[in-house]
């Protein structure tokens, strides 16, 4: 589990109820693991230097909770996640790549699992570009920006396919 989804992850248990720096790193687990403390006290510190959650303390332990800055953020984080599963599916069910078709066969779902890492950041990337374009009201940018990648996209498939035509002819 990367950092941030750790983060995410934390925020998601704190904002079920208040809980120590134990308690949560017992919840959670990734693989059968526990998250030791040596990942769990940065993690805490992190989060409580972003403003996300703060701590009451009883007896000896510190008890975390979410800040209404935290909580803002998990309600948006559920949201934003809401839509883009929401969006996926309604794009792809116009498109080449049929995910109701897909995700009826577990070893397809799980590679379209791994085809989505292996893009997310750069899409992620691409969303943060076209957020600061949108919120400066730059939408020609993002309509360049469209076409851009559309182009990419298209030179990789044509390129493709013609190493597939390529490798048909040798057989």
């Amino acid at each position: 589990m990367s950092a941030g989804e750790y983060l995410d992850s934390a925020l998601f248990i704190l904002s079920l109820k208040p809980m120590s720096g134990y308690e949560l790193s017992r919840k959670l687990k990734w693989d059968g693991s526990i998250v030791s403390g040596g990942t769990i006290r940065p993690l805490l510190h992190s989060l409580e230097k972003q403003g996300l959650i703060t701590y009451d303390t009883r007896g000896r332990a510190k008890v975390y909770k979410l800040t209404k800055s935290g909580e803002r953020y998990v309600s948006n984080l559920r949201l934003f996640r809401e839509t883009i599963r929401e969006r996926m599916l309604a794009v792809s069910m116009g498109r080449d790549i049929l995910f109701p078709d897909i995700l009826t066969d577990i070893e397809d779902t799980m590679t379209l699992n791994l085809a989505i890492e292996d893009v997310a950041s750069i899409i992620i990337r691409e969303v943060k570009i076209a957020f600061a374009l949108r919120k400066n009201g730059n939408d020609e940018d993002i309509d360049e920006m469209k076409e851009r990648i559309h182009a990419i996209m298209s030179e990789y498939i044509l390129k493709r396919n013609l190493k597939n035509e390529q490798l048909q002819h040798q057989e």
